[in-house]
């Protein structure tokens, strides 16, 4: 078996990440227009790359953080859907997935507690 100096970040993980990279794509089509669309679509594109980020070298803050705001999103994705946005179920569901990723594996909540892997 070879060893490794540097652990390497678990499937679920790195999988929440990309989500989240993908998800900054909407905020920057924002800044793209004038006005305070632009500065909201700067917000959102840098805190969704920190979070992705935080979640990538392993930050409980990043996970707890990321947590709270893809529940915010399922909540605010139901509202959404009773008043018939298409965008709310896409919105639930790519939330869900997330805060999925992030606390059911063992793998996931390894690399935020920094237990040794077993064996």
């Amino acid at each position: 078996m070879i060893e490794q100096s540097q652990r390497r970040v678990p499937m679920p993980v790195a999988a929440a990440s990309v989500i989240l990279l993908v998800a900054a794509a909407l905020p920057a089509s924002m800044m793209f227009t004038t006005g305070p669309s632009m500065a909201t679509g700067l917000i959102g594109v840098l805190l969704l790359l920190a979070l992705a980020y935080g979640l990538w070298r392993g930050s409980g803050r990043a996970r707890f953080w990321t947590t709270v705001f893809a529940a915010a999103s399922v909540v605010y994705g139901v509202v959404a859907i009773t008043k018939a946005e298409e965008s709310g179920l896409l919105q639930m569901v790519g939330a869900a997935v997330i805060v999925g990723l992030l606390l059911v594996p063992a793998s996931s909540r390894r690399w935020f507690h920094d237990l040794p892997a077993e064996e």
